[in-house]
C-alpha cells in the first residue's frame, strides 16, 4: 500500500511539511545559494525549495513551490518515487543508498547537494513527528 493516498495528499503533507520546517528551521539549508527540487512519482509531485536569500529574523528560512509552474529552476534535482520521499525523510535509508542503489537520480550541483545533508538529517525528527500529527 502507498504511503500517499494520491497526488493532493503528498503535496498536501510534503509541501505543508516544508513550509513548517522553513518557519521553525535553525535555517541551516537557508540562505545555502541552492535551489533544491524533488520530482516524486507514484503519486506525482514536484517540490521546490529556493533557499537563495538570507533568512529575515522572524521569517521563514525558505521558499517552498508546490507543483508550481513559476518555481524556480533548481540547483539540483532528484527523482524518485513518493514512498521512498517518505523513507528518506523518515530516516529508513540513507541518500548515498539511494543513489548507489539506483532507487535515485539527480541532475545538477551534486556537491551542493552533500553540504545540505546535515540539515536534511536535522529534518528527520521532525518529519516523523509531522507524520505521526498530520497522516
Amino acid at each position: 500500500m502507498a504511503v500517499f493516498r494520491d497526488r493532493e495528499h503528498a503535496a498536501q503533507i510534503i509541501g505543508g511539511f516544508f513550509r513548517l520546517e522553513g518557519s521553525e528551521d535553525d535555517h541551516v539549508f537557508a540562505g545555502s545559494g541552492t535551489v533544491l527540487a524533488y520530482s516524486l512519482r507514484d503519486p506525482e509531485v514536484r517540490i521546490v525549495l529556493d533557499a537563495r536569500a538570507k533568512p529575515q529574523p522572524g521569517g521563514r528560512g525558505y521558499d517552498v513551490y508546490v507543483d508550481d509552474p513559476s518555481a524556480p529552476s533548481p540547483t539540483i534535482e532528484f527523482w524518485f518515487d513518493a514512498d521512498t520521499f517518505d523513507k528518506l525523510y523518515r530516516g529508513e535509508v540513507s541518500p548515498m543508498a539511494l543513489m548507489t542503489g539506483g532507487k535515485a537520480k539527480a541532475k545538477g550541483d551534486i556537491g551542493s547537494a552533500m553540504r545540505l545533508l546535515p540539515a536534511m538529517a536535522r529534518s528527520i525528527p521532525h518529519y516523523k513527528k509531522y507524520r505521526e500529527s498530520n497522516g
